[in-house]
């Protein structure tokens, strides 16, 4: 947050406002942190089926009465309150299908499958016909992860893999828009249109490089100070910092997020419930993917998504629901240290073994 918050300073063309509302989200974000865990884990279980259904009433909402930007509709405003309700979408699946998958304890069947992608499909189909495919795909992925963690068999996820490869040229000919399209073709060759579609990753990858080894240093960018990169402090902010810290600078960054992926790994593997191992392993993944998928699209790697760098890019629904996500992660480290009190108080043999 505090990277974050410097270049957002400095790509935003030193705004108070913009700064305002960002430090505003960082201490509310952390704030949920703080609030999250200290729920236990019991409760997360029991709420999973309503924090479900209301993700969904909110997804119906967002498609009947929802306010329209850049030719999308995503944002519902409740009480004077903004928010962009698809981010439940990171909670509550991952919740909703643990909850499901731990009831009898074992692999997923092929019926408990169908079952889990019955409840991912309603709130991505809500959430693609906004339109927003990535977010759809995203809520997939989610599943995808718990499913993986409770133990799917390889041939189950082999099948899936070569069901998506083999359905490509329907998606694109039958779901994928005329924009996405357009992202793809920019992502093959961004010269081909170099001052309409292939502009901003063009642009993006000149500030990477002018930053070199050291970077130019604080507030002395041009690309993103001169607004030669559009968005350069949402999704576009990694190449913005990179132009000012250089590669020295990206390193530290990217082993920030490694370290973070790592840690809630390790937490979720020390969980004493398989709901809590669920959640917490797929919710690292989540914010692995995230920070994988944005750097990867400002460097060329990948084509353009509206996926945010997590606790780095201006936005405030984004940056509350990963302050929530991992607050209820970091529970599991607490009732882990509770249990493990509690055993070395009744079998001490078993804790020092």
């Amino acid at each position: 947050m505090l990277l974050g918050s410097l270049t957002i300073w400095s790509a935003s063309g030193y705004s108070e406002a913009t700064m305002t509302n960002h430090l505003m989200r960082c201490g509310i974000s952390i704030l949920c942190v703080v609030i999250m865990a200290s729920i236990p884990a019991r409760q997360y279980r029991r709420v999973s089926p309503y924090l479900y259904l209301l993700t969904i009433l909110l997804l119906i909402g967002v498609v009947l009465v929802g306010d329209s930007s850049n030719g999308s509709q995503r944002w519902l405003s409740i009480a004077g309150f903004r928010f962009q309700p698809s981010e439940l979408v990171k909670l509550a699946i991952p919740m909703m299908v643990a909850w499901f998958i731990q009831r009898e304890g074992t692999r997923p069947t092929g019926i408990r499958l169908l079952v889990a992608i019955l409840m991912t499909a309603i709130p991505a189909g809500l959430i693609f016909v906004q339109p927003d495919l990535d977010g759809a795909i995203f809520g997939i992925i989610y599943m995808l992860f718990v499913l993986y963690f409770a133990g799917m068999s390889w041939k189950i996820i082999g099948g899936f893999v070569a069901l998506v490869a083999t359905s490509i040229p329907l998606l694109w000919f039958f779901v994928i828009e005329a924009y996405q399209k357009k992202r793809i073709v920019q992502f093959l060759n961004p010269q081909s249109d170099p001052l309409g579609s292939g502009y901003q990753i063009i642009q993006s990858h000149i500030a990477i490089g002018s930053g070199g080894v050291t970077g130019k240093g604080w507030m002395n960018a041009t690309q993103s100070s001169l607004g030669f990169i559009p968005e350069s402090h949402t999704d576009f902010i990694f190449s913005a910092y990179a132009e000012e810290w250089g590669f020295l600078g990206c390193v530290l960054l990217l082993s920030l997020y490694l370290f973070i992926t790592l840690r809630a790994l390790w937490l979720a593997c020390h969980c004493h419930h398989a709901f809590s191992r669920l959640v917490c392993g797929s919710l690292a993944l989540s914010f692995f993917l995230y920070a994988f998928i944005n750097t990867g699209m400002v460097s060329g790697l990948l084509p353009v998504m509206g996926s945010p760098l997590p606790f780095f890019s201006y936005g405030g629904t984004a940056m509350i629901t990963q302050g929530v996500c991992f607050g209820s992660s970091c529970h599991c480290a607490e009732h882990r240290r509770v249990m493990s009190n509690g055993l070395s108080r009744k079998h001490p043999y078993h804790i020092a073994r």
